[in-house]
């Protein structure tokens, strides 16, 4: 298992725009499980509307954490889209 932790410096946080992104990311890795975690709820990665249910707005600090055959991969790949794409701070956590 492998991770990383995010602050989400976005404006307008995870929308439908990101959201979908992410789980297009995640379903080219069916072999390995992402999940999203703020406080004590988490979501599957892989399902837009999960992560949209989730309401991360800036400010909020998330976890990405991938488990699975894949997982080093996946989880470059979904750093790689937050590094570029959402801004903000990033803690690893392999």
């Amino acid at each position: 298992m492998t991770s990383f932790t995010y602050l989400i410096q976005s404006d307008y946080g995870i929308h439908l725009g990101p959201a979908s992104r992410m789980a297009e990311i995640a379903k080219a890795y069916p072999d390995t499980k992402a999940t999203l975690t703020m406080g004590n709820r988490t979501a599957d990665i892989s399902k837009t509307l999960k992560l949209l249910t989730m309401g991360v707005r800036k400010g909020d600090q998330v976890t990405i954490e991938c488990e699975g055959d894949s997982e080093v991969e996946l989880l470059d790949v979904l750093y790689q889209y937050f590094e570029e794409k959402m801004g903000g701070n990033i803690t690893i956590n392999i």
